[in-house]
């Protein structure tokens, strides 16, 4: 399991205009510091699990999300206690093999609220 940090718009810092311009106009989608995680797993047989995304809000986004993405919302935009649940219950239990309840190796970076009592419980 990892959580990879995102942006939006990665506006270039690189320009093409003629030489000796005064002003160069860059367009963006004024997204530059708008920030998300990804929580992307493989499974040691190779297997990759459906990604989720977790943003930086309170709500969850209206827009439609396609098929085999999960969306997570929290405050700061990185996993918890809640977001390790979501993953636990719409990702990791849908696996192939999922359903068969054999006693399982996940790792997990150690964070305060991602691996707690009740998601320990989930995993068994």
């Amino acid at each position: 399991m990892n959580e990879v940090p995102l942006t939006f718009d990665v506006p270039s810092n690189k320009t093409v205009d003629v030489k000796g311009a005064k002003a160069i106009m860059i367009m963006t989608s004024g997204n530059e510091k708008t920030r998300y995680t990804v929580v992307l797993v493989c499974c040691a047989d190779g297997t990759k699990l459906p990604p989720l995304l977790i943003f930086k809000r309170k709500t969850l986004p209206k827009h439609v999300i396609p098929h085999g993405i999960y969306v997570h919302v929290h405050s700061n935009g990185w996993m918890d206690g809640e977001g390790m649940k979501l993953w636990l219950e719409k990702v990791w239990s849908k696996r192939p093999g999922g359903l068969l309840k054999k006693n399982i190796f996940i790792s997990v970076r150690s964070v305060q609220g991602t691996c707690n009592r009740i998601n320990k419980k989930a995993c068994h």
